[in-house]
């Protein structure tokens, strides 16, 4: 199963890439996660992000993602611990 994390978007610190507010994580996920985790996105569900990633910048990934309540279901970590993951935005009930 897929460990899954919610929170919210803040800083921006790539055209791929941005800092989680962790708020919320999934019972039986398989490893621990800090209330703030940086992710880089591998996949996307966002309205308002061009689906081609070649498009995506600082500018436009802000708008989508910064005070957003995000939903992440992650791939893996990275060697310098960033968090590879499907990014989503998220119902605030519903997670």
């Amino acid at each position: 199963m897929t460990d899954i994390i919610w929170g919210n978007g803040s800083e921006i610190l790539s055209s791929d890439s941005f800092v989680l507010s962790v708020t919320h994580r999934k019972d039986g996920n398989k490893d621990n996660y800090s209330d703030v985790e940086k992710v880089k996105i591998v996949d996307v569900d966002i309205p308002g992000l061009p689906q081609d990633k070649s498009e995506w910048n600082a500018e436009n990934l802000g708008s989508c993602t910064k005070d957003a309540f995000l939903k992440c279901e992650i791939d893996s970590r990275d060697e310098s611990g960033i968090l590879l993951a499907k990014v989503s935005h998220s119902g605030a009930g519903g997670y």
